[in-house]
């Protein structure tokens, strides 16, 4: 079909994108340290829309301190006057208006921006909406990720809108790596809708884009008594996913992590039966080990957060579902945006129950492992203390005995120097009668040979006695010891 065949009224281009800027971990008035990055990327498309303007978004949204004043669940962040701008693009002739709605939603930053033109446009047109691929959720870096809603009144028959609607996806897509699929369709508020999406997990590679062709009268009316229900869901559904991808991440770390500990586990088998060695392997594997259980188990209570929170924005989705259905016109279908919730909500669930099923038993398994080594080197640590101990009592024993045969030793030798001495200070009479009973001796008057045999007989006698008195002094000792 020719492109001047395939064309619209009054086309635009909404972006919804949604960014965390508080966690559980933080204080209520409290704001993540990257809250602000949703307004700063939005603040860098006064580039591609050539706005400078827009530059000065950050500085005009209301304040943290101001946001928490207001006790309420929804808050506009910013005055109307500076919500629209005048961008120098032309679509046939018209001017691109830019309308920018920033505002608070519970823990959640969320972004509103439509960009419109008052005029009929062919369907390849679409690609002045996207210069660039400014819109994209790689440079709008949206953490939660991010919906963008092509709108338009279609100048062809029905039968066209499929072939128009692919055609404005094209175009708009033009010049980037983006493919979303075409995967569902329905009609809400008695216009056709079609719905494209990539199936890609992490929120800032998610292109998930929606054609709303209105065919109805009633349809722009309906849109704008609904659209903070709308609004709200596509949160719920951005959301969703977010806690999905994060508990699927969470699950590659665990299997890691499983994958190291399991490792251990080997190790604490092939360690040796005895010895030191044993010891010190185990005093090291009780200190890398925690950190590792500890993560492990850190993990698996953020798989069950997320899980959570899959179940909240199940709950709140499936109510603002409900809002959006209360003004649904009779002949309305809107199958796929019940079967996010029924398939793949249910599905995640799931998948995620499934997960901790598996890891859990490994937390058990290393627990318990854990407390194995733990008593294991309590046990062998309190035997080497014991058999230190007792070295030290044997040492400390030898040592005494040492001591006490060494004084032992000294006092003998006291004794017998002692008693040797006052022998010696005696009269020589015994041993001159020894050496010579007939006469006494005179040295040196006697001669050399006589006085020096005199002089060794009066030592060796002396010793002797000494020596006796030492053996007595010993015998005297050992009784009163025993």
């Amino acid at each position: 079909m020719s492109d001047t065949a395939l064309r619209l009224k009054n086309p635009s281009v909404t972006l919804y994108g949604f960014h965390l800027c508080q966690d559980l971990s933080q204080e209520p008035e409290q704001l993540r340290q990257d809250a602000d990055q949703l307004w700063q990327h939005c603040a860098k498309l006064s580039e591609p829309l050539g706005i400078p303007d827009l530059e000065s978004l950050p500085e005009k949204i209301l304040s943290p301190s101001s946001q928490t004043a207001i006790a309420s669940r929804y808050i506009e962040l910013l005055d109307d006057d500076d919500k629209t701008y005048t961008a120098p693009l032309q679509l046939a002739g018209s001017p691109l208006t830019v309308q920018v709605d920033p505002v608070k939603i519970h823990d959640t930053y969320a972004l509103d921006l439509t960009l419109s033109c008052q005029n009929t446009v062919a369907a390849s047109e679409f690609s002045h909406f996207n210069p660039q691929g400014c819109l994209l959720a790689s440079n709008i870096q949206a953490s939660l990720g991010q919906t963008l809603v092509l709108y338009g009144e279609p100048v062809g028959t029905p039968e066209e809108d499929r072939t128009l609607a692919d055609a404005c996806v094209d175009a708009f897509l033009q010049g980037t790596d983006q493919k979303p699929q075409f995967t569902a369709s329905g009609q809400l508020f008695g216009s056709p809708i079609f719905a494209y999406d990539n199936g890609k997990e992490k929120p800032t590679e998610q292109c998930h884009v929606l054609v709303w062709l209105n065919r109805n009268p009633e349809t722009l009316k309906l849109v704008e008594k609904t659209s903070l229900s709308f609004f709200n869901l596509l949160c719920c559904r951005s959301k969703i996913l977010f806690a999905y991808d994060q508990a699927r991440w969470c699950y590659r770390q665990t299997r890691g992590l499983y994958s190291q500990l399991e490792q251990e586990v080997q190790g604490f088998k092939a360690l040796p039966t005895e010895g030191d060695t044993r010891l010190e392997q185990l005093k090291q594997k009780l200190t890398e080990m925690p950190s590792k259980t500890f993560e492990y188990a850190g993990y698996l209570r953020d798989m069950e957060d997320h899980k959570n929170a899959i179940a909240t924005n199940d709950h709140n989705y499936d109510y603002w579902l409900n809002k959006i259905c209360e003004h649904s016109l009779e002949d309305d279908t809107i199958k796929f945006l019940e079967d996010f919730l029924n398939q793949r909500t249910k599905r995640f669930e799931k998948q995620i129950k499934t997960d901790l099923n598996y890891l859990k038993p490994g937390q058990q398994l290393f627990d318990q492992m854990l407390g194995s080594i733990r008593g294991i080197v309590d046990i062998e640590q309190a035997e080497c203390d014991r058999a230190l101990e007792k070295a030290l009592r044997d040492k400390e024993k030898a040592d005494q005995a040492r001591e006490k045969q060494l004084e032992r030793w000294i006092a003998l030798v006291g004794t017998g120097l002692a008693v040797s001495g006052i022998s010696s200070q005696t009269a020589g009479k015994p041993v001159e009668s020894i050496i010579d009973p007939k006469e006494s001796l005179d040295c040196p008057s006697a001669g050399v040979t006589p006085c020096l045999t005199y002089s060794v007989v009066f030592v060796l006698f002396h010793v002797g006695v000494g020596f006796i008195a030492a053996l007595i002094m010993n015998r005297f000792i050992k009784s009163v010891s025993k």
